[in-house]
């Protein structure tokens, strides 16, 4: 079914339907896409992304069969299992977290508005039909571990809210359980407040029948660190874009990225960090080994304001090519209006070093385990 029958055929289903501001900037996104007036050749939202998959597709969304748990596993430790974008409404000393409901409005209003030319968003924001909110109290140490469940053939288009106040330490994991044939959409909004420290770990892996296209956007505080590392071992289409803007003083960011492609799989990546404040610093590392006729791509990006003197910026993508079939492609990007800054990109993309292979079976190791060595070293260097 085209997106124009999904939209008008569940037009009362999706969040906010009945509020008259978001309602109409659900209009005008609707008529920009049935329009199709936006960069197709040069956007980097629909690179190796088909545009059939985004406009022709089954919506089928239905209230939870299966109810969403939040569990305190032990102290300060929690599991939140959230089942086709539902959360079990939750709240302690530590946490709160429940789903949005049309009183929240104002959140979707006000939202980061660093990804308007991505289409990817433009769908999530016209078919939202579930989005979660998680706060993490004031100088708070605790573990979190999210679960997404997806049921066989459900279109899940999420929008969530991470708030992370003062002084708090998070150590969060993300996993994605997806059943056959499902497309997840889902957005994350996160806040840093200042102190803040945040190790974010992303896992993906599913079969070759699930979309899972995964947009953050982070803002930090001054003096807070966010490190977040994406692992893609997924057979389905995975779609990764993380954004983050350094908006206090001395605060960090750093985004790194694995993945690991075969068959004719396809894997779309972008990092964005935004430096807006001075003395703050950023990285982003995205890796990646193919195989097959698998290929991916990866673009990052560096924006230093004039205001963020004394920036330190990174940026580095590598590729292995296990075949002479598969492709990868990388795009460093560095835009400066400052002129105290330490900012560098690298990439590096091409086969096995056959030096280091030789090396490696001249002393009795077999060519299979030898490689096994090269990739495991590679994938590790970066990301440990």
């Amino acid at each position: 079914m085209t997106f124009e029958k999904n939209y008008k055929l569940h037009s009362k289903e999706y969040i906010f339907s009945n509020n008259e501001i978001l309602k109409n900037k659900r209009e005008n996104i609707f008529s920009k896409l049935i329009s199709k007036n936006f960069d197709k050749k040069n956007n980097e939202s629909l690179k190796n992304i088909n545009i059939s998959d985004l406009t022709i597709f089954d919506y089928h969304y239905e209230p939870n069969k299966n109810k969403p748990t939040t569990i305190l596993n032990e102290k300060d430790n929690y599991t939140i299992n959230i089942v086709n974008g539902r959360c079990q409404t939750y709240e302690d000393n530590n946490i709160k977290v429940k789903n949005i409901s049309s009183s929240d409005f104002e959140l979707f209003r006000d939202q980061n508005n660093v990804n308007l030319e991505d289409v990817v968003i433009d769908f999530n924001k016209i078919f939202l039909n579930s989005g979660i909110f998680i706060k993490v109290k004031k100088s708070k140490k605790i573990k979190l571990f999210l679960l997404h469940n997806t049921d066989q053939n459900y279109t899940v288009f999420q929008n969530n809210f991470f708030y992370f106040e003062n002084s708090s330490t998070v150590e969060i994991e993300e996993e994605f359980k997806l059943s056959k044939n499902t497309i997840n959409n889902i957005s994350h909004n996160i806040k840093v407040d200042r102190d803040v420290l945040i190790d974010y770990n992303i896992f993906q892996n599913f079969s070759n029948s699930n979309k899972l296209y995964l947009t953050s956007n982070t803002n930090c505080e001054e003096n807070s660190s966010f490190k977040q590392n994406t692992y893609n071992f997924s057979n389905g289409f995975v779609r990764n874009f993380h954004s983050a803007s350094l908006d206090g003083k001395f605060s960090s960011a750093f985004l790194k990225g694995y993945f690991f492609l075969k068959d004719e799989n396809i894997n779309s990546n972008k990092t964005y960090i935004i430096h807006k404040a001075e003395n703050c610093e950023s990285s982003q590392i995205y890796k990646g080994i193919l195989n097959d006729s698998s290929k991916a791509n990866y673009y990052s990006n560096t924006f230093v304001s004039k205001n963020a003197q004394k920036t330190e910026g990174y940026q580095l993508s590598k590729g292995i090519l296990l075949s002479d079939n598969c492709s990868f492609f990388s795009k460093p990007e560095l835009r400066i209006f400052a002129d105290d800054v330490k900012c560098s990109h690298g990439s590096t993309i091409g086969p096995i070093d056959k030096t280091a292979l030789f090396y490696l079976r001249s002393r009795g190791i077999s060519k299979k385990n030898a490689m096994k060595m090269i990739v495991s070293s590679f994938v590790e260097e970066d990301l440990i």
